[in-house]
């Protein structure tokens, strides 16, 4: 168990720095998607409740990550800073876009022809990687807290202060 937690902890896969660029990718992806989907929905094909679950998920996704990034980044909204919320919220994101890819994969096996079939697989395709990059930001949030709530600071101050004492 401790070699798994070191793992995590330890790993530059699951480093608070690369919060960041996931979420800038998370971002393209979901408005991607969202696009995709819509342009799907425009044709003349019937709507089905996949096609509207990608597209509320993918709004909810961008409220979300809107919220870390300006909570993280932006002094004005500091105050609202929560690594509990950012732990609950992505570990739910893991579970809404395989749902999402699940729901929309399910809807072209019943029925997919033409250009809105080949839009629907790569909806599909977009929101299994959506799923796979939720599942590293949700570990990175959960080892953040975790780690705040054992020691009262998160891992990237307490690397701040250990650079500043080596400087000193």
């Amino acid at each position: 168990m401790q070699s798994a937690r070191n793992f995590f902890y330890n790993s530059p896969l699951f480093s608070p720095k690369s919060k960041l660029g996931v979420h800038i990718v998370q971002l393209v992806l979901i408005v991607s998607a969202v696009v995709l989907t819509f342009v799907r929905m425009t044709m003349n094909v019937p709507r089905t409740r996949a096609n509207t679950m990608a597209l509320s998920m993918g709004a909810k996704s961008l409220i979300v990550i809107a919220y870390e990034l300006l909570t993280e980044h932006v002094a004005r909204f500091r105050k609202w800073k929560s690594l509990k919320a950012y732990a609950i919220l992505n570990c739910l994101e893991v579970v809404f876009w395989a749902a999402v890819m699940f729901m929309v994969f399910r809807a072209n096996m019943n029925s997919c022809t033409g250009i809105s079939c080949a839009l629907s697989w790569v909806v599909v395709i977009l929101a299994a990687i959506l799923h796979m990059l939720a599942f590293q930001t949700a570990v990175v949030a959960i080892c953040e807290f975790r780690y705040f709530r054992r020691n009262g600071v998160t891992r990237d101050e307490e690397k701040e202060a250990e650079s500043e004492m080596e400087r000193v």
